[in-house]
């Protein structure tokens, strides 16, 4: 993440500075600090459209797996309608259908849920990382003023 290393390069900048006595202050070059701030700036963009594709990927992933549950769910209806139509089997056809559709909603909830655990889980670090990021430079702004 370019973010995160210019959030470094400032860290860096704060640590190895001059530091003036007495006063808990540092002295920095104005133009090194500002041409990072703007690459901060021009890059934080990029970290916010990454987070928006992940979003955008965890509905196209629920939307997969619904899909999926109902090509489970289907197939599992036409098998339950092949064996009912077998004279002799038809006992055994209708219980085996359905343990095929409870088998088929249980795998269908479990792919759901994991999509959406999955794309929460992307949503969440990405969300940290942000936050990392802005409390980060608020502490370097805090420390500027």
């Amino acid at each position: 993440m370019d973010v995160l290393r210019y959030v470094d390069d400032l860290e860096d900048i704060i640590e190895t500075s001059s530091s003036i006595p007495l006063t808990g202050k540092i002295m920095v070059e104005k133009d090194e600090i500002m041409d990072l701030l703007e690459s901060l700036r021009r890059d934080l963009p990029l970290e916010l459209t990454e987070a928006t594709q992940i979003r955008k990927d965890k509905d196209l992933i629920i939307k997969d797996a619904h899909k999926e549950g109902d090509q489970i769910i289907q197939a599992a209806k036409s098998q339950a309608e092949r064996l009912i139509n077998e004279d002799e089997l038809v006992r055994q056809a209708n219980q085996r259908a359905q343990e095929l559709m409870d088998n088929a909603n249980a795998e269908s909830t479990q792919i759901r849920q994991g999509a959406r655990d999955y794309a929460d889980e992307l949503l969440e670090k990405t969300q940290v990382q942000l936050s990392d990021v802005i409390k980060m430079l608020n502490e370097n702004r805090q420390e500027l003023r």
